[in-house]
């Protein structure tokens, strides 16, 4: 009999132990913190789904507001282009109307058709007058200092810093020439101090930019890495430790495949590496092709985005996409369906839950330890 007794004391043990456990696993379930959202209005679109959501998670944009982005390209890699389609792409958004679009073009080199590719309003709305265009570093941090100082917030873009010099070394090249024409020899260079200004300049920027929400975007062209260092990062940029300390989000941007037609390029597709991104934390790869005459393609790199990384399978030749559209259809028909019935919505919202779903999916299976 006691025997018996304590059997089903210990099943009653064990019993309550299970609901008990059953219990803390529910609680632990509901308590589990979530990852904190990313507001989507206060994001700058790019034109490019993909790269958004590689930067930001979000299809709504990809740079924060109030922040520093640093553009890092190779020649012809697109990054004029990709920034004044930043331009195009808050033209679209009430939120942004009220906005000012600044285009710096410290290179005068910019011979875009705007009005052409973005619109006359996009056009109209970018300032980029002749007396106001940056040449040394100094003009840069006094036309920044008034864009903050004025009632509006503003998107700016330095195009490039690269092209910036100071007014030490405008000073030293105007010394050296008048002591050229005379005969003279000329004193020797022991650097302009740019790094060290840049670093001063972003230092009392910053604040004003996050107080306005405002956004700069600084275009940066590569250079080679030379020494040891070029083994494990054969590119570099210029301007010291300080851009990259102060950039929120730091983009390289590359060409690869060109496509061409006949012996005239039509497709450049560009690989958009994400190097430093406070915003998420993630440092991805985007993929877009920019067609000329046309621009940023995003409704191509969804379509390669999902085929890729998401439910779609198959081939540009014969996609299967899993009811989006009926049957299996060729990339150049799907994109026709897409543009004639207005669908583009949709393909971004399964876009954005592929991503998701792909995070998730890439979350580690482990005990919180926080």
């Amino acid at each position: 009999m006691a025997k018996v007794k304590r059997i089903k004391k210990v099943k009653k043990v064990n019993k309550n132990k299970k609901l008990a456990d059953d219990f803390e696993k529910s609680v632990n379930k509901i308590s589990e913190p979530k990852r904190k959202e990313v507001d989507p209005d206060k994001l700058v679109p790019t034109g490019s789904i993909t790269f958004n959501l590689e930067c930001s998670g979000r299809i709504e944009g990809a740079f924060q507001l109030g922040k520093i982005v640093n553009l890092i390209g190779d020649s012809h890699a697109g990054k004029t282009l990709f920034a004044l389609t930043v331009f195009a792409e808050c033209s679209l958004l009430d939120r942004f109307s009220n906005y000012r679009f600044i285009y710096d073009d410290v290179e005068a080199a910019n011979e875009f058709d705007t009005a052409y590719l973005f619109g006359k309003n996009v056009n109209d709305r970018i300032e980029s007058e002749q007396g106001e265009r940056s040449k040394t570093i100094e003009d840069f941090n006094d036309n920044l200092a008034r864009a903050i100082e004025h009632e509006k917030p503003f998107i700016y873009v330095l195009d490039s810093f690269d092209a910036l010099t100071t007014e030490a070394a405008l000073e030293k090249d105007e010394a050296n020439r008048k002591a050229r024409e005379k005969g003279n020899q000329i004193k020797g260079s022991y650097g302009d101090g740019k790094a060290k200004i840049a670093s001063e300049m972003f230092n009392k920027r910053t604040q004003g930019l996050s107080d306005d929400e405002s956004v700069v975007i600084i275009i940066s062209q590569t250079r080679d890495n030379i020494g040891f260092g070029a083994m494990f990062t054969p590119k570099t940029r210029s301007g010291g430790r300080a851009l990259k300390f102060y950039s929120f989000h730091e983009i390289w941007l590359a060409c690869q495949k060109r496509e061409k037609k006949k012996k005239r390029t039509v497709v450049t597709n560009v690989q958009a590496k994400i190097t430093k991104n406070k915003l998420t934390g993630r440092h991805g790869e985007a993929y877009f092709p920019i067609l000329f005459d046309y621009g940023v393609d995003s409704i191509t790199s969804c379509v390669n985005f999902l085929l890729d990384d998401g439910p779609w399978s198959g081939s540009n030749k014969s996609i299967n996409t899993k009811g989006f559209v009926d049957g299996n259809i060729k990339l150049v028909d799907l994109i026709e369906e897409i543009e004639d019935k207005n669908r583009e919505d949709e393909l971004f919202k399964l876009c954005q839950d592929a991503y998701c779903t792909l995070m998730d999916n890439l979350k580690p299976n482990r005990k919180r330890r926080y």
